[in-house]
């Protein structure tokens, strides 16, 4: 028999464990390859900080088409997990993204196959993630709402990549030791990318041929 003392204990650090994960984050690098369209420029790299437990997180899209450039974007995806009946178990990644007439969507999938030991300055956790995950990011743009053509002629855009996301053990391993929520992990990202040379397209809106790229840019 469980003693009420003894039972209540478990229940604290049981809870204590959940209130732990629930804190921590995984950073997954992404990557943008392989894609094909018309009057497409798609994003080169990024990531993607989402709660360890699954739920929504935040991107950060990269492109160096014609400078280094970074488009954040906050709750602007999710991570959550897909079992099958047969017991398969799949993370996935998903986003809708849109701006004006541009319309677009990622989703990406893998195997929960790889352990992350989880550490902080009091606590060690073990969860299962994945280590990668596939798949395609489309977008497409009629452009009804341009003024005109671009200068060489050129309206309307569409096109499709394929998306390799991998855990970024270090990134990853980094932010839940300092016990970093996902804003805070994100903010990391965010020094990093400027570190690198990048900078936020949104502060890109002096003219209208600014506008024009950074809705391409967000596909």
């Amino acid at each position: 028999m469980i003693r009420p003392l003894s039972f209540f204990l478990a229940l604290l650090l049981t809870l204590a464990a959940v209130s732990s994960a629930q804190a921590q984050v995984l950073i997954y690098k992404l990557d943008f390859r392989k894609d094909k369209g018309i009057n497409y420029h798609p994003f080169t790299g990024g990531y993607f900080v989402a709660p360890l437990l699954g739920g929504s997180g935040t991107f950060f899209l990269t492109s160096t088409d014609d400078e280094r450039v970074y488009v954040e974007a906050a709750d602007g995806g999710r991570l959550f997990t897909a079992i099958s009946g047969g017991g398969d178990k799949k993370a996935v990644i998903s986003a809708s993204l849109g701006a004006g007439t541009a319309m677009g969507a990622l989703v990406a999938m893998g195997d929960i196959n790889h352990t992350v030991h989880v550490r902080g300055p009091t606590y060690t956790l073990d969860a299962r993630v994945a280590k990668s995950l596939t798949g395609m990011s489309v977008s497409a743009d009629d452009e009804s709402e341009a003024e005109g053509p671009a200068l060489n002629g050129s309206i309307g855009a569409a096109g499709f990549s394929e998306i390799k996301a991998n855990l970024d053990d270090e990134e990853t391993n980094r932010a839940n030791y300092k016990g970093q929520s996902l804003s805070q992990a994100s903010e990391a990202i965010r020094l990093m990318l400027e570190r690198q040379g990048f900078h936020n397209a949104d502060g890109d809106d002096d003219d209208d041929d600014d506008e024009e790229e950074e809705v391409t840019v967000t596909e």
